[in-house]
């Protein structure tokens, strides 16, 4: 089983991720891949870094269980298929952040896929969000401009929407969730309150 998290750059994809992680104990992240630089501020171990040519040679060795191109800077994201494997060989439930059309594409190829779609009602939030973690005028007008509202046409694809605009709320709703899908399929795992990471939008 995977809970596939997606939404518009600034939703807060990752601090929820390690939220849950942190609180579910069967649930684990699967590390994501990518062409693009480390970003100001980013949590570490978000990503494993790649140069273009490196991610490109891996498409060809079938080493990806799903990979894209996200935005209009031609950037690469991925998923290892070891790593999503070796979860579920040993009992696990995985979690990552994808793409919409990556979603799509998984969720199509018969693996039990959760899909939580988040976004926000408040644009200006997302602006906020970016600009805080160091992303210039640029990237912010193509990845919230050219790439959100597209986005957003996909979320009937998902089976949940989540509105990230109260993050407490919407941290306690994407939990909420995943109790309930564990419960459903008798998915055993214990409860933990303490945090072990510090997140960033």
């Amino acid at each position: 089983m995977i809970f596939i998290i997606s939404g518009p750059s600034g939703v807060g994809k990752t601090p929820i991720i390690y939220s849950v992680i942190d609180d579910f104990s069967v649930v684990r992240r699967i590390q994501s891949y990518t062409s693009r630089d480390v970003r100001r501020k980013e949590v570490e171990g978000t990503y494993i870094y790649l140069t273009k040519e490196d991610f490109e040679k891996k498409i060809d060795e079938g080493f990806f269980l799903e990979y894209n191109k996200v935005h209009k800077d031609g950037h690469y994201y991925g998923t290892a298929l070891e790593s999503y494997q070796s979860i579920i060989n040993e009992g696990g439930v995985a979690i990552k952040d994808i793409d919409v059309d990556s979603y799509k594409k998984l969720k199509e190829s018969g693996e039990d896929v959760v899909g939580i779609y988040l976004t926000v009602k408040n644009k200006y939030i997302l602006m906020d969000r970016l600009r805080e973690r160091g992303e210039s005028e640029m990237t912010i007008k193509m990845r919230l401009f050219d790439r959100r509202k597209y986005e957003d046409e996909q979320m009937g694809h998902f089976d949940y929407v989540v509105y990230t605009d109260d993050y407490d709320s919407a941290e306690k709703q994407v939990k909420d969730i995943v109790k309930k899908e564990l419960d459903k399929r008798n998915i055993k795992y214990t409860r933990s309150k303490v945090k072990k990471h510090s997140f960033t939008f």
